[in-house]
Order: structure tokens, then C-alpha cells, then sequence
């Protein structure tokens, strides 16, 4: 009895291979469309603020009093033209300015004045964007684009799970069709897909991660834990800088989002020394009426599920670990995308006899 269970063990696997195989190339005709398409624009993503701060060398450095010119900008806006700020950094030192309904605008936090966007890059950045996070279809188009996240991954795992019985076969050399064959393109999908397994699955898990991002979430405050990280707010009435420093006085400011209606609160998202989230977790609500923070939270102590969910959108965007980080991820994409193209061209080259 002991001695079948190998056997059964290899024809069940024999039974599913062909199942998984025609899945993964049926999904993967889909699929592909979206990796080449992800790949190259997030590819370009990648150096977004360091395009921008190219396409403006008139930016000098930053002020010191960042935090009252955010301010002093919000109030020379027309209402309900901008959702929110975001503060320069050093890439690209200037005001990002968030439309309500989608875009963006650079204003110099020197003279508070609009950027020309004299090359059309930040308008060509904001499509890019646009379709990579939304395929040009708004909310919809996000659930749709999280979706094929979730279908890459498992197009990933169904091919290293075909692949590994060839595995001792694997050579770079085939990354690169030899012949214009259904075959040899075959080969070089599989040796780039392989290659970049790793990071695309990554890629893919935190980038749906970031759509679905309340299950995401719940899921990991439910295996780690979390805890309320509201702090206590004990100051007094001051101006919202006044109060930042006080609160925060190792934190950057990131984020300036502006009241939803005439009169409401406005909230400063800050990023803390130990949070690695680009834009910062940490919160100060303000009330301007009466000069005093409505609320505050610190997302250090938010627990260890929460801080860990904020960990997947800087390991998506590659700023967990800087140029470097960038830099192995644009070269991943750009194999990523080969890796596509190899395999939707084999699809579309007939079979020799």
C-alpha cells in the first residue's frame, strides 16, 4: 500500500498538469495584455518625482516654514479645486497639488506660484498613473487592476509549479529566442518569467494589496495584531506649526488634505522616523477655527498588523530601499515585459509540424 502512494502520488500530478497548463495559457492571454502594460508604465513610475524635479531646475531649496506655507497656499485656492498638498521632498522640491476629480498641479513653495508644465510631463505623468492604477476607468477600473494582480500571482505560481520538473534545463541562454519559433519564444518567456518571479510576485501581492486594501488589512490586524494609535493632545490653542512641532518634533510633514466642507478640520499626515510609508501614517487633525488639534495619531503605535500593511506600498513603489531598490525593479520590469511579449508572440506563431 505504501509503496503505490508515490504512484498515485505522480498520476494525480500527471492528471493536473495538463489543467494547470492550458489555465496558465489561457489566463495568461489576458493577463499578459496587463503585465505589458503595468510593467512599462510602472516601470516609468518608478522615477516620477526625479523626471519632475529634472523637467524644473528653477526649484531652490525648500523653506523651513513649510508647514504655515501649505497653509498659506491652501487659502489662495479656489474651493474645492484641490483635495490635498503634498509637501516638496528631494527629489522633486515642489508642491503637489491633488485634484478632486483626478491630476495634479506643481506650485514652487518659495513663491507659491503654479509651475508651467512646459513639457507636457506632468500631465503625460498623471495618464500614466491614471491607466496603470485606474486602466483609464476610474474606481472600476482599480477593482479591475487589482484583480489581475491577484491572477498574475497565480499565473506565477501554476508556472514555477509546470516548470520545476524541468528545472535542471533552465539556461540563461534561451532568455533570448534564437528563431522566430512558437518553441524557442516559448523558452525565452519561461527563462525571463522564471527570472523574475520573486519580484513580480511581490509586485503583484502588494499592488493588489493596496486596491483591496480593507481585507488586506483586516487580514493582517487579524494573524498580527493591532492596537487604537490615537495619542493623548494635552497642547493648547497655537498655529498648526506651533502644534506640529510640539506633537511631532522629529516628523516630516507629507500630506496638507484639506477640509471636505467650509469650516471642517484640516489633517496633516507626517511621516516619523521609524515609518518607512513615503508619505507617512502618522495623523494631526486641526481645528483653524479654534487654533487646536482636534486629533493625532502615531502610527508607530498603531500595532504590529497595521504598521505591517503600511509596509506593502513602499515595497510596491520601491522606496523601502531607495535608488537601489528603484533601479533593480525598472530592470525587473523591463524583463517582465519581455516576458510577455515572448509569450503572447508564441501564442500567435503556429505550431510546427
Amino acid at each position: 500500500m505504501g509503496r503505490d502512494d508515490p504512484k498515485r502520488a505522480r498520476s494525480r500530478q500527471s492528471g493536473l498538469r495538463p489543467v494547470l497548463r492550458w489555465l496558465h495559457a489561457t489566463l495568461g492571454l489576458f493577463a499578459g495584455l496587463y503585465l505589458l502594460m503595468a510593467s512599462a508604465t510602472g516601470a516609468l513610475l518608478l522615477f516620477k518625482h526625479e523626471l519632475l524635479g529634472l523637467a524644473h531646475p528653477e526649484l531652490g531649496p525648500v523653506p523651513a516654514d513649510i508647514v504655515a506655507r501649505a497653509e498659506r497656499l491652501a487659502a489662495t485656492l479656489p474651493e474645492g479645486s484641490f483635495s490635498s498638498i503634498k509637501f516638496p521632498d528631494e527629489a522633486l522640491p515642489a508642491f503637489m497639488l491633488y485634484r478632486p476629480g483626478g491630476g495634479t498641479a506643481l506650485y514652487d513653495p518659495a513663491t507659491l506660484a503654479p509651475l508651467d508644465d512646459r513639457f507636457g510631463l506632468n500631465a503625460a505623468m498623471d495618464w500614466l498613473f491614471d491607466l496603470h492604477h485606474y486602466l483609464l476607468a476610474g474606481d472600476t477600473g482599480k477593482l479591475v487592476s487589482g484583480a489581475f494582480g491577484l491572477a498574475i500571482a497565480g499565473l506565477i505560481l501554476i508556472g514555477l509549479f509546470l516548470w520545476w520538473p524541468w528545472r535542471r534545463g533552465w539556461r540563461l541562454s534561451h532568455a533570448r529566442p534564437k528563431r522566430a519559433t512558437r518553441a524557442s519564444r516559448l523558452a525565452g518567456h519561461t527563462t525571463l518569467a522564471v527570472l523574475v518571479a520573486p519580484v513580480l510576485f511581490v509586485s503583484a501581492v502588494t499592488g493588489s494589496a493596496v486596491v483591496f486594501h480593507e481585507p488586506a488589512r483586516a487580514l493582517l490586524v487579524g494573524l498580527l495584531g493591532g492596537k487604537e494609535p490615537s495619542i493623548p493632545v494635552t497642547t493648547g490653542a497655537a498655529p498648526l506649526p506651533t502644534l506640529t512641532r510640539e506633537l511631532f518634533p522629529h516628523a516630516a510633514p507629507r500630506l496638507f488634505i484639506l477640509p471636505k466642507e467650509p469650516g471642517g478640520t484640516v489633517t496633516l499626515r507626517l511621516r516619523q522616523p521609524e515609518e518607512a510609508h513615503p508619505n507617512g501614517r502618522s495623523t494631526l487633525t486641526y481645528d483653524p477655527a479654534a487654533g487646536r488639534v482636534a486629533a493625532a495619531t502615531s502610527e508607530p503605535a498603531s500595532g504590529a498588523g497595521s504598521r505591517a500593511y503600511n509596509l506593502l506600498y513602499p515595497i510596491h513603489i520601491g522606496s523601502i530601499g531607495g535608488t537601489p531598490l528603484r533601479v533593480f525593479y525598472l530592470a525587473s520590469a523591463i524583463l517582465a515585459f519581455l516576458a510577455g511579449f515572448y509569450a503572447l508572440r508564441s501564442r500567435l506563431t503556429r505550431r510546427r509540424r
